[in-house]
Formats: structure tokens, sequence, C-alpha cells
């Protein structure tokens, strides 16, 4: 009787204040509400993926950007954990502003964050804006600051610009890159550090530098295959260098980046075999397709592969097909120089089909919206080498080649709309008259066929 009794008020008790399982979110691009997130520093083990963020509104106050956390197991299903990490609440404190990191288990199985320290104060003071700070958690839920363990700016480089700590476990103790810029060289660079202990740092110098960009923002690097791969970011754009070792030399392909200017501050993770590359879709601001982005928005992942020439390409993550299991279009005949009217699809889908172009080959995927009378095309272009959108102009390079079939997919969730092309590019967009429009596909000089919509 007792033990009725018992699960009587533990139903009650989860029916008045919700339970566990109401944290769950059924998305494939989370984010809390009445938030946005920002840089995503992802951690993860045998059991599933901890998603740190940088915790984003739209009305910060003099702190801001703690780090919290979404929690998956399959990239399908998330649950959000809250916050790991607070900002300081104290103005002359260097964390006032919490910046991008990383995350990382000791052999004792501690867990350690590393992470920027900004105070938009400190240069009035006199003192470094930005360096890298240290904080340890024995549970990976509540974690203690040491501030003794500030690591500043080398001489020579910028005190305001210089974050971004990624650490990795090495034969020999550990290493960590951080961002920085070298003001006399006027040169981005990407440092390094070795350590034994993940307290008593050495600084060692250059990893790599650049006279291209202001600055490299997020760097991560990781092996593949029979390659390593650096990625790093700036300006909304996600780049990538290759190399045959480590530490370098790094090539420049001529086509480095992997999508469009909406999906930025992307690192990497590795989990039951694959490498995912982990960064967020910004949001417009007033929902105006027309608008440019904004800083921070939802998680966006992608699945990486090594392609045959070495360089490396993203698509969608294998599992998306396990969430999209209904089939609500199956149309083989090719669409040739024509059109297919797909009429209102779910706020929630996977459109797939393959395309053949030739050398002036074109797809349109139109979006018309009855309420708002706008009409957007999202395009694959073989003449112009281009994946693009035309509201605000977004826009991904691709080498195409005619007399060539492509596979194409969609994945839709209300106003953001993905594009994988082939397992080489993608182009990730929010697209927010897509909500209740009109969908077509649209070919010119070009062959579209299997065209399939699987809903949840």
């Amino acid at each position: 009787m007792k033990r009725k009794i018992a699960i009587i008020v533990s139903l009650l008790v989860c029916m008045l204040t919700g339970c566990a399982d109401a944290t769950k979110m059924d998305t494939l691009f989370p984010r809390a509400d009445e938030s946005y997130v920002g840089d995503v520093m992802a951690l993860s083990d045998e059991n599933g993926i901890y998603l740190n963020y940088l915790y984003e509104t739209d009305h910060n106050g003099v702190g801001y950007h703690p780090i919290h956390r979404f929690y998956t197991r399959d990239f399908l299903i998330f649950e959000d954990k809250g916050e790991v990490l607070p900002f300081a609440q104290d103005s002359e404190v260097q964390d006032l502003a919490v910046g991008t990191g990383s995350f990382i288990i000791d052999d004792q199985g501690n867990y350690h964050c590393f992470y920027t320290g900004h105070n938009d104060y400190y240069d009035t003071y006199g003192l470094d804006k930005e360096c890298v700070l240290h904080a340890v958690s024995k549970d990976n839920k509540t974690y203690t600051k040491n501030y003794e363990n500030a690591i500043h700016a080398p001489e020579g480089y910028s005190t305001t610009d210089f974050r971004d700590p990624q650490v990795y476990r090495t034969d020999n103790g550990y290493l960590m890159l951080v961002g920085a810029r070298k003001e006399k060289e006027n040169e981005s660079a990407i440092v390094y550090y070795e350590s034994q202990d993940l307290e008593n740092w050495t600084f060692k110098g250059d990893f790599y530098t650049s006279k291209d960009l202001y600055f490299m923002e997020c760097p991560d690097v990781f092996s593949l295959g029979d390659k390593y791969y650096l990625v790093f970011s700036w300006n909304n754009v996600v780049y990538y260098r290759i190399s045959d070792n480590f530490f370098g030399p790094w090539d420049k392909e001529e086509i480095d980046t992997f999508d469009g200017d909406g999906f930025y501050a992307a690192k990497t993770c590795e989990f039951k075999g694959k490498r995912y590359l982990v960064g967020f879709l910004d949001r417009k601001k007033r929902e105006k397709d027309s608008l440019k982005y904004t800083w921070a928005g939802s998680v966006l992942v992608y699945e990486l592969r090594q392609l045959s020439d070495g360089t490396l390409g993203v698509c969608m993550p294998e599992q998306y097909n396990d969430y999209f299991k209904n089939m609500l279009l199956d149309e083989k005949d090719p669409i040739n120089g024509g059109e297919l009217e797909l009429g209102k699809v779910p706020e929630s889908c996977h459109l797939s089909l393959d395309l053949n172009m030739s050398d002036k080959g074109r797809m349109d995927l139109v979006f018309s919206n009855p309420e708002s009378g706008e009409e957007y095309k999202l395009s694959i272009d073989n003449e112009d080498d281009n994946l693009s959108f035309n509201a605000f102009p977004n826009n991904q390079p691709i080498k195409l080649k005619s007399g060539q079939q492509y596979h194409i997919d969609v994945v839709v969730e209300k106003d953001i709309v993905v594009l994988y092309a082939d397992g080489k590019k993608a182009l990730s967009n929010r697209i927010y008259a897509a909500v209740g429009a009109d969908w077509k596909i649209e070919t010119t000089d070009s062959v579209a066929e299997n065209v399939m919509i699987y809903g949840k």
C-alpha cells in the first residue's frame, strides 16, 4: 500500500512540476526557450555528447554568455541541462563575460573546462581584456573556477584578441591551441602551449598564421583517415586546412569552406567512430529573410567525410534517415527542364533527389508564401559552381561537373532549411517565408529524378 501511495505522489509531483522528460527536445536544431545558441564546445564519451554552448539572449546585462548545455545520445533528441558555468557577478573580475573554450577529461576522471575570460572594462584599467581561464569538476555538473591559473597573451600578441582555447591529450601530456593576433605583423595566429598536468602551461609558439583573415576563432585540429585537418572561423564563415602532420605545414584548398555565412563557430567531436562538425546556425532580427544574419541561433550538426582527394566534405548525419521514416512523396519520373509542384509540405521533413546538370544547368527549390507575398529560391547552379539563397545573398562555392549525377538532401524544420550537396558542401539558411509556403522544384538544363519527401 505504501508503495502505491508513493507512486501516486510521484505522479502528482511530476504532473505539477514537470518530469525530467519535460526537458527533452524532439528537434534536430535545438535552442532553449527565450535564448539562442552561441559557440558550441562538444565533449563526447561512449554514452553521448555534451553540447556546451554560449547562452545568448537579446537582453544581456553587464555580464553575459554563461555556458549552458544540451545532452544527446544521437543528435535527434536533446536534453536541456541548463547552466554549467556562470559569468562573474563582479565587474572587476576577468570573466564578466564568458567566451569559447573546450572541455576535457583527465586520467583521474576529473573534468576540465578551459575558456575565455572577457571583460569589456579591463582595457580602461590597463588590464588584458581577454585571457584563458580554467575550471574543474568531479561530476561534470558543478565547476570550480581557478583564477590563479590564468594564461595571458605572450609578449607581442594582442591582449584584446586572445581567446578560444582547445585542449588535447597527447603522448607527452597535453596541448592547447589558442586564437591570437600578432599586431606588429598585422597577422592572425593560432598559438600553442604544452602541459603535463593541465595547470602549468608552457608557451611554444605559432601553430598556424594567416594574413588573409583578421582573426581565426574557435581553432580545432583532428585526424580523419590519413590526414590532419584544422578548422577555424571568422566573419560568419568556417574554414579548414589540410596536412599530413599534426603540426603542418597546412595546405589551403581552392574552396576552403563548408557552408555559407549562416553557419559559424564550429568545432568537432568524435562519437561512435564518426567525426561531427558542430556549430550554430544564426538567426535574423525581426525574422526578416531580407536581413543579414545575427550572431547566435540554433545548434547545427554536420557529419564529416574524407573525400577521395583528401578534402573534407560535410553531409547530413546518417541518423536523420531514422528520424524521417514516413514516405510522403515518391516521384520517380524525371523533371527535365520543367517543374514539379510540391504544395505545402510539413514543417519538419526531408526532401531528397538525384540531379544531373548540363554546363549551364540549374535547379531551384522555390518557396512562395501567399500570406507575406514573398518568393525565394534555394539554388544549385552548375554554370556558377554555386549553392545559393537569394533573399539576403548567401552562397557556398562547389565544383560541379556536367553529366555527373549528384544526390541532394534538404532537411527542413520550420524556418531552418539546410541543403546538402552530394556529401561535399552544404548551405544552411533561415527561410522564414518557407513556413506555410507552397514549394516547387524548377529545373533548367538539368534533370531531377527520384524526388522523395519523408516526414516524421
